[in-house]
C-alpha cells in the first residue's frame, strides 16, 4: 500500500516494520475475522488527534485487505500509532466533512471501488462484515446500487441509547466511488448518489463520547458556530416552501426541514421533547436523560448564536462599558512628588490582545502597571508595552499559582496592590473612593472588596445574583495570598477587610459566544475536578471564614459544601437567577445569561459524576471504559433482528 504520510512524503508501508505496543491490523484476530476471501471494500477512516481510539478502530478493520486513514494534521501519535498497525495514511487539511469525503474519493488510490468511511470511535461488528460480504459478493461488480446507508449504535456511558441515540440514525457510509459524492449539512454531510440507495441491516458501533465529555461539548460548541452561520444564511430568506418539504428527493427534503428549524424559536426545549418523550428517550434511563439534556443544550448554543450573528451586541457592549468608564484622566490617582505610586495594578493576562491596550490605559490612572503575561501568542505583550505597562512573562500553571507567583516576584514599589482582569476597567467614582480609604490615616484595613458591575450581551446587568459582585481586590503588600485551588479562587488576607462602597469595576464581556462558552467548559472541567477533591477529602480550598465575612461566608460555604449535593442544580440555579434575583429585569440578557449559567451548571455535574466513577472504580470492571468495552464486545457478535 503507497500513500503520503502526515508529513507529506510518499511511502510504502510494510505491516511490522514499526515496533510500537499496538498490534498490526493483520493478521490478529479482530472483528469478522475473515477464513473466506474478505468484502471486496477499501476502509477510510476520518482522525484528527485520535491517538486514543485509533487503535482500537483498526483492530475492528481487522477483516479488510485495504485500509487507509486520513488524517486533518494530527499533533498526537495518531499517525504514528495508524502506521504501525498497517494502514496507510494520508493527511489532506480539513475544510468540512463533505470536502474531506471527497478528497478521499478522488485522490486515494484505494483497492477496491467501493468504500467504506468510518470516524475513529467507530467499529466494525461481525454481522456487519458479514452483510457486507453477502451483498457485494467476491468483487463487488455485479452490485449497481450506488450507495448504502447504514445504521448506527451509539453507546454512551455502558449503555447503548436505542431511544434517545434516534437509531437506527442511518447515514452513507458504504458507497461505489465512481456513483457517490457528498455534500456538506449541517456540521456534517449528506450524500449525493447517482443511482439508487440501499439500506442495510446491521449497525456499526459508535462511541460518541470516547474521548470524554469536555471533548463533546467542545466539539459541540465548534459544530454550533457552523450550524449558526448556515442558520443566519437560511434566515434571509423566506421559510422553505412547502414542495421542498414534501420532496421525494430525500436530500431536498432534509435541508427544507432543516432550513425551517432556523426559524423556530426554543429549539431547544422542542428538540428535547422529540428525543426524550416522541422518541421515548427515557427508556434509556439515566443515560438517555443526559444525552437529550446535552443535545438541549447544543441546540440553545445554535439558537443564541444565530441571535449574535443578527445583531452588534458586542458594539453595544462596548458602547456602554465606554460610557460608565468615563475620561480615565478624570480623577486619577497622582503619585506625591518624589515618591513611588501607591498602587501598583497587576493584570494577569493570556492571548487579551482585543483588549489589553484600553484595560492597561485605564490601569494607570491609579498607579504602575505590571502585566503578568503566560506567555501569549496574539501580541498581548507588546501592546502592553506600548500602552505604558510593564510586561514579565512566566508559564501558567494555574489561576491561583499563577497569581501568587506574581505577588512574590513581579517589582511592586507602592504599599497597596490592585488586581485587575484584563476585561475590567475601573470608574471614575470607583478610583475617587480608592484614593480616599488608601489614604485615611486612622485605616487599620489590609484588604478591600470592590464591587464588580458586568456589561454583556449589549447590557448592563444589574439583576440575576450578578450585581452587586464582591471581589477582593485592593489589598496591603506582603498581607495577602490566593488560596490554592485550580479555578475561581479567592483571596485570604491576613488582617481586617472592608467593603469599598463608591464606585465600580467594570467587567467588560466582549468576546463571541463561542468564546464564553469554550471557557465555561474550561472552568467546568476545573471545578467539577474540585468538587471531586471535597468529595474525596483531598480539598485544599481554604475554609470559608478565612476568605469572607457577614453573609459572604455563609454564602461560600453553601457554593462549596452544600450546593455539590443538591439534585437538580441547573433547574435551580436558573430560578434563583432569572425569577429570585430578578434577571427578568434584564431583558433578554438576563434570560440567556440564566440559560448559560444553567448550562454551565450541568456541565459542572455531569463532570462532576464522570470523574467521581473513574476515581472510586479506576480500571475496574465498574469503570466506564470497562464497561463500554463489555459492551463492545457483545454488541460487536451480536446480529440485529
Amino acid at each position: 500500500m503507497v500513500g503520503p504520510l502526515c508529513q507529506g512524503r510518499a511511502t510504502s508501508t510494510t505491516i511490522g516494520t514499526v515496533a510500537s505496543e499496538y498490534p498490526e491490523i493483520h493478521p490478529p484476530g479482530g472483528v469478522g475475522r475473515p477464513t473466506t476471501p474478505p468484502p471486496p471494500v477499501s476502509v477510510v477512516i476520518l482522525t484528527l488527534d485520535e491517538e486514543r481510539n485509533i487503535a482500537d478502530c483498526l483492530r475492528s478493520c481487522a477483516w479488510c485487505d485495504d485500509v487507509h486513514v486520513l488524517d486533518s494534521g494530527s499533533s498526537d501519535r495518531t499517525c504514528e500509532i495508524a502506521r504501525s498497525m498497517g494502514a496507510t495514511v494520508h493527511t489532506n487539511k480539513f475544510e468540512s466533512f463533505g470536502q474531506q469525503r471527497n478528497w478521499a474519493i478522488d485522490n486515494i488510490k484505494t483497492r477496491h471501488k467501493w468504500q467504506f468511511h468510518l470516524d475513529a470511535d467507530e467499529r466494525f461488528t461481525e454481522p456487519l462484515v458479514q452483510e457486507i460480504a453477502t451483498l457485494l459478493g467476491v468483487d463487488g461488480s455485479g452490485n449497481t446500487i450506488a450507495a448504502y446507508h447504514c445504521p448506527s449504535m451509539m453507546i454512551f456511558l455502558g449503555r447503548w441509547l436505542k431511544h434517545a441515540g434516534g437509531y437506527p440514525a442511518y447515514q452513507v457510509r458504504l458507497f461505489h466511488a465512481d456513483r457517490c459524492r457528498f455534500v456538506d449539512f449541517g456540521h456534517g454531510q449528506r450524500e449525493q448518489a447517482r443511482g439508487e440507495v440501499g439500506r442495510l441491516v446491521q449497525p456499526y458501533i459508535h462511541f460518541n463520547f470516547a474521548n470524554g465529555l469536555v471533548e463533546w461539548f467542545g466539539k459541540h460548541n465548534r459544530y454550533s458556530d457552523r450550524e449558526s452561520s448556515e442558520a443566519v444564511i437560511a434566515r434571509q430568506h423566506r421559510p422553505p416552501l412547502i414542495r421542498a418539504l414534501f420532496s421525494k428527493d430525500t436530500t431536498v427534503r432534509r435541508r427544507g426541514m432543516k432550513d425551517l428549524s432556523y426559524f423556530v424559536r426554543a429549539r431547544g426545549l422542542f428538540r428535547f421533547l422529540y428525543m426524550y418523550v416522541y422518541r421515548a428517550g427515557w427508556m434509556d434511563g439515566r443515560e438517555g436523560f443526559h444525552y437529550c439534556a446535552m443535545i438541549a443544550m447544543y441546540e440553545y448554543w445554535i439558537e443564541l448564536k444565530i441571535l449574535e450573528r443578527e445583531n452588534d451586541w458586542r458594539g453595544t457592549t462596548r458602547a456602554i462599558a465606554e460610557r460608565i468608564t468615563g475620561n480615565d484622566a478624570k480623577d486619577a490617582i497622582a503619585p506625591e512628588a518624589g515618591k513611588p505610586p501607591a498602587v501598583d495594578v497587576m493584570i494577569p493576562t493570556l492571548n487579551e490582545a482585543a483588549h489589553i491596550a484600553r484595560t492597561v490605559a485605564n490601569a494607570k490612572s491609579v498607579g504602575n502597571v505590571i502585566v503578568l503575561d503566560s506567555l501569549s501568542s496574539d501580541g498581548t505583550q507588546e501592546l502592553a508595552r506600548g500602552a505604558g505597562a510593564t510586561v514579565i512573562e512566566h508559564a501558567f500553571v494555574n489561576y491561583s499559582a499563577q497569581k501568587n507567583w506574581g505577588l512574590d516576584n513581579l517589582p511592586f514599589v507602592g504599599q497597596w496592590i490592585f488586581i485587575l482582569d484584563a476585561d475590567e476597567r475601573l470608574t471614575p467614582a470607583l478610583r475617587r473612593e480608592i484614593r480616599r480609604v488608601i489614604t485615611d490615616p486612622r485605616g487599620d484595613v489590609d484588604g478591600f472588596y470592590i464591587n464588580r458591575a458586568l456589561v454583556i450581551l449589549g447590557r448592563h446587568v444589574r439583576h440575576g445574583g450578578l450585581y452587586p459582585s464582591w471581589n477582593l481586590r485592593l489589598f496591603r503588600r506582603g498581607k495577602a495570598r490566593y488560596e490554592d485551588r485550580t479555578v475561581h479562587e479567592h483571596m485570604i488576607v491576613n488582617g481586617p477587610t472592608d467593603y469599598v462602597r463608591g464606585g465600580e469595576m467594570v467587567h467588560v464581556r466582549t468576546e463571541t459566544v463561542n468564546q464564553y462558552i469554550s471557557k465555561h467548559i474550561h472552568y467546568a472541567d476545573l471545578e467539577s475536578d474540585e468538587w471531586v477533591k471535597l468529595k474525596l477529602g483531598h480539598s485544599r480550598t481554604a475554609p470559608a471564614h478565612k476568605l469572607f465575612k457577614d453573609f459572604l461566608r455563609y454564602r461560600s460555604w453553601l457554593r462549596r459544601e452544600l450546593w455539590p449535593r443538591v439534585p437538580m442544580r441547573p433547574l435551580w440555579r436558573f430560578l434563583h437567577m432569572y425569577v429570585v434575583r430578578l434577571g427578568v429585569f434584564d431583558g433578554a440578557a438576563g434570560w440567556h445569561l440564566a440559560r448559560l449559567m444553567s448550562s454551565y451548571e450541568y456541565m459542572i455535574g455531569l463532570l462532576y459524576e464522570d470523574k467521581l466513577l473513574r476515581e472510586r472504580f479506576g480500571n475496574t470492571q465498574m469503570s466506564p471504559e470497562r464497561r463500554n468495552q463489555k459492551l463492545a464486545l457483545r454488541l460487536s457478535k451480536t446480529a440485529v433482528r
